[in-house]
């Protein structure tokens, strides 16, 4: 698993094919074969292709992932959601769009 820290910022591009961990800010796009995590204190704005995605920290931007997205508990979360499993927990914000119909892979 990849990490990117709590004072790291990166503007551009991810891509790859491993699970990456966000505590710091990513802001650009970000396109992986395997799991997006972003962690509490963790701030995304990008658009975002992924396997799945779990979000505990705040996120702005479209979102496609193949498999599922989950909002946990404290999260901030703005942008349209697409995903055949979509998981809302109690204390999550969202605002934005919701597709459940099964992307191209």
């Amino acid at each position: 698993m990849a990490t990117i820290g709590a004072g790291i910022v990166v503007n551009g591009r991810i891509s790859g094919s491993e699970t990456v961990a966000v505590f710091g800010r990513v802001e650009g796009t970000v396109s992986l074969t395997d799991v997006f995590r972003v962690e509490e204190g963790g701030v995304v704005v990008a658009d975002v292709d992924v396997k799945s995605l779990v979000v505990r920290g705040a996120l702005s931007g479209n979102v496609v992932a193949h498999e599922v997205i989950t909002l946990q508990t404290g999260c901030a979360v703005t942008g349209n959601l697409r995903a055949p499993r979509i998981i809302i927990e109690e204390g999550a914000r969202f605002k934005g769009n919701i597709d459940m119909d099964v992307p191209n892979a």
